[in-house]
């Protein structure tokens, strides 16, 4: 009995191996090379795209992935401009970070507008349900609520700075919903990204980050940020 139940452990071992069913565990090559394929279920692709440590020619295939978490990763390792204009703001601006040192004009304006609150609308007609409430945080993907069971997602890793809606409330669609802000953490690398490549018009902007109601890791990046762009300000004699 012993002997059946070891052998039961180690089958659900490997098989939890093969399939990168454990978070961290080492892939193979031959895994990563057969995970980085469209048609691999999102638990694997993303197993793979974690634990690569160089350019491979399998994340070309993932740009039009379905899922944004899975563009999104091929955003940070290796971007293309065409992402600056995917349909989801975490994919645009994970693209923006990783191409603010090759493509400053093309991922500065992505960059400041993912420091504004992204706002989420309504796909379908029905009545609304929230599952949180202003001010929780928020991860990729992570459900907001539903209108007639049918659920709705945050687009960034973030906050719900506000609802727009009551529970109950019938809505139609193109209605807004709520606002999202990035997460203290990501703000924090726009603000240092822009203090890289912004322009003075986008000091004001950036100025906002400065109010007491963010955090001081978000203060002192929009301080940096300020004092790096000014720096670059041409001398007028």
């Amino acid at each position: 009995m012993l002997r059946i139940l070891l052998a039961l452990l180690l089958t659900a071992a490997a098989y939890l191996y093969w399939d990168a069913r454990v978070p961290g565990l080492p892939l193979t090559v031959w895994q990563i090379d057969r995970y980085l394929d469209p048609a691999q279920p999102r638990h694997r692709i993303e197993a793979a795209l974690q634990q690569l440590r160089s350019p491979h020619p399998g994340l070309a295939r993932l740009r039009e992935h379905p899922d944004a978490r899975v563009r999104a990763e091929v955003a940070r390792l290796a971007p293309a401009t065409a992402q600056l204009e995917d349909p989801s703001p975490w994919v645009r601006f994970r693209a923006a970070l990783a191409l603010e040192r090759n493509e400053p004009t093309a991922a500065r304006p992505v960059l400041l507008a993912a420091l504004r609150a992204a706002a989420i609308f309504a796909a379908d007609s029905g009545a609304v349900e929230w599952r949180l409430a202003e001010g929780a945080s928020l991860g990729m993907g992570e459900e907001l609520g539903t209108i007639d069971g049918r659920p709705f997602v945050c687009p960034v890793p973030g906050r719900l700075a506000r609802r727009y809606v009551v529970v109950g409330q019938p809505v139609r669609p193109g209605q807004r919903l709520a606002d999202v802000v990035l997460a203290d953490e990501w703000q924090g690398a726009a603000l240092d990204a822009l203090g890289r490549i912004g322009l003075p018009v986008d000091i004001d902007e950036i100025r906002l980050f400065q109010s007491q109601k963010y955090p001081n890791t978000v203060q002192r990046a929009a301080a940096g940020a300020i004092e790096r762009i000014q720096a670059r300000r041409p001398r007028v004699w």
